[in-house]
């Protein structure tokens, strides 16, 4: 179990490393604002596609790599969960409301053998 925390502007999770395989995600967001969590596996040495607006990621770009599913905006509050498959590798986790991962609202998830 990976639990993920979300305030303005941070993400936090209880391990940073993990085994390859199905893992249970469980985020809170602490607020005060609605948040939103994907997952996605880092091409290595290059950083995230931003959109042309300058302030959010180019989700599409990164469809290949995307954990699926994903979770929608959720309210300050809320416990989420959800369940994926990770390969190995090393994974970003961050929110893409606007303005969030440019505020740092990201970390690395590695997910070795």
């Amino acid at each position: 179990m990976v639990r993920v925390t979300e305030r303005d502007f941070h993400i936090g999770e209880s391990v940073q490393r993990i085994r390859t395989g199905m893992v249970d995600v469980s985020l809170r967001n602490q607020g005060p604002d609605d948040h939103e969590l994907i997952i996605a596996k880092e091409p290595p040495g290059t950083p995230l596609p931003m959109r042309a607006d300058g302030v959010t990621v180019n989700e599409e770009a990164l469809n290949k790599v995307t954990v699926k599913p994903t979770l929608e905006p959720g309210r300050p509050g809320l416990v989420r969960n959800l369940r994926v498959h990770l390969a190995p590798g090393r994974y970003v986790l961050f929110c893409n409301m606007a303005g969030h991962y440019l505020g740092g609202m990201h970390s690395v998830l590695w997910v070795g053998r």
